[in-house]
Parts: structure tokens; sequence; C-alpha cells
């Protein structure tokens, strides 16, 4: 584990008005939420991406320490896995076991990557988890994403990881439901269709992430949820534009807007179905003036609140 993070900021007092998420952390027992970061972006090296997202988890939590709360919030910080000597599968199952525990405990993980190599993490801690407890419960994967990340590889990295994913269900002989949304056309191969296309996968293009089709697409969204117990969620904040979230290992010159974002958020929060939550892909290195990493605080405080 990391060298735990200091929460500290800008106090304006300490009556339940004035909090900020800084002042509450780690202090109410037991807690609902668990932070977990994951420092890795060896995952996006060995997918030739450019570095950086390692820094990713500190850089969200400066943005999220400060912000404030409008009702009680019970949430702690169990600390960040690290990904420090390029074996990042052992990093990975390193963090399934974490969520593992976190889930153990009644409470919901919210996991800071980092390269999106931690959705197979993430997703693999679910699986066990749910496995050990409740074998007959059905998973599904919600992932707001330019790309499909069902790559075929020799080896685990942040193009993989629901390929990944998709195995371990067929492994296991469990259903793979996996809906992704902001598939952009120009950032996958044809392969990649095809492969999501023979795994059964539902996704819908960032081109038709528009307000007028935003009834259609909840329906689609609503019918996916419908056919599930639980689900993950994860968020690769390069399904945002460049505009918005330029601190991303693979920028988009489009993107979906954080209005469709919220709307369709809602209707997946208000499914109380989320089990795990994580968002990939902050890179500080290449963001400007912290425009990502707001973003992905902004994006965890709509699940909190």
């Amino acid at each position: 584990m990391a060298e735990p993070f200091i929460w500290q900021g800008r106090t304006d007092g300490d009556t339940e008005e004035h909090l900020r998420i800084h002042q509450v952390m780690n202090k109410i027992i037991p807690a609902k939420f668990a932070l977990l970061g994951f420092a890795s972006d060896e995952g996006v090296k060995r997918n030739k991406g450019r570095l950086g997202a390692k820094a990713g988890p500190q850089a969200i939590r400066q943005q999220l320490a400060g912000l404030p709360i409008h009702q009680s919030l019970a949430i702690r910080d169990v600390g960040t896995v690290s990904c420090d000597d390029g074996d990042l599968e052992k990093a990975q199952r390193q963090l399934s076991d974490e969520i593992i525990d976190i889930l153990s405990q009644n409470q919901t993980p919210i996991i800071l990557g980092g390269g999106h190599e931690v959705a197979f993490a993430s997703f693999q801690g679910l699986f066990d988890f749910v496995s050990q407890t409740q074998p007959k419960k059905v998973i599904g994967i919600i992932n707001f994403d330019a790309h499909f990340d069902l790559r075929s590889a020799p080896q685990a990295t942040s193009g993989t990881p629901f390929l990944q994913s998709a195995k371990l269900c067929q492994q296991h002989e469990r259903p793979f439901h996996y809906l992704c949304l902001g598939i952009a056309d120009h950032g996958n191969t044809k392969i990649l269709f095809d492969t999501a296309d023979q795994l059964g996968c539902r996704y819908i293009r960032d081109k038709a992430l528009t307000q007028s089709q935003l009834p259609n697409i909840i329906q689609q969204i609503q019918h996916f949820i419908n056919e599930v117990d639980y689900l993950y969620i994860t968020i690769d904040l390069d399904v945002f534009s460049a505009s918005i979230a330029p601190g991303v290992s693979a920028p988009a010159p489009k993107g979906i807007s954080v209005e469709i974002f919220d709307e369709l958020f809602a209707v997946i929060k208000a499914s109380g179905k989320i089990k795990v939550f994580d968002i990939a892909e902050c890179n500080p290195e290449f963001d400007i003036d912290n425009h990502t990493a707001k973003l992905a605080a902004y994006l965890i405080y709509q699940f909190l609140f």
C-alpha cells in the first residue's frame, strides 16, 4: 500500500452546515463508502498509451477533499494499492482482495484510478465476493467509455479488462452482461466491434448520446438494469471530450457531455443496485488546471449524494 493521503483543506467551521468531505473522512463508524486508490499505469504502458495515470488517485483525493457535504456522510479511506514493480497481475489481485474485504463489511467500494486496468480488478473482486456469498446473483457491468476495452493480448493491459472479465464469467459458466456507453467509432477497430457482438455486449455510440435520444437510451439502460441483480459501474474519463477532460491517457476529440452523463447516471443510481464504482484514466501529467481531477471528484460526488 502507498503512503496514506492526508485529508485536509479549507475549513469554514466545525458545525454541520460548514462541513466538507475532508472533515468527515474516517470519522463515522461504520462507514457506508470506502475509498480505495489504484496507483497504476502499467496497463497503459503495456497498451502503448501515455503514462501518468499512476498519480490519479491522489489528484482525485485532493479535489474531493474540499467539496461540501449537505447531508450525513459515512466514508473512510482504505488507502492505495500501487503497482511499483511492473507486476500488474499481482496488483490487480491485491486490489480485488481489498474490494472483497470492503464488500464483506457491507460497504460500497469507490476505486480511484489509475489506468483502466483497474476494471478487471474491480470486476474480479465483485465477482469473487458474489460467487462466495450469493452465487445465484447476476452481475452487470456498465462502462462509460469511448473504447470497448475488449482487446485480445498476450498479457493484461488497460485495453483488455472486459475481455478478461468475459473469460472469467465463461470459466465459471456465468453470464456476461456488459453495456458500454459512449463508444467512439474512431476509437475502436472493427475486430473490437466484432468481439463485442460475439460476446453479446450492448453498446451505445457517443454520437447517439444526445438530448433528443435520451428517452430511448434510458429505456435501453433500464432494460439492462432489470436483467441483473448487482451493478459494477466504471467510468473511463476519456468518455468525455478532451475540452473538459484533457488529463487522460487517450483524449477524445468528441466525447459525451456531463449533462447527458448526469441524466443517465441518475437512472442507474436510482436502481439501488450499484455494488462497486470506479473512475479510471485520471492522468495529472497531462491535466490542465486540474480540470480532469475536478471532473472525477464531481462524478464521485454525484454517486455519494
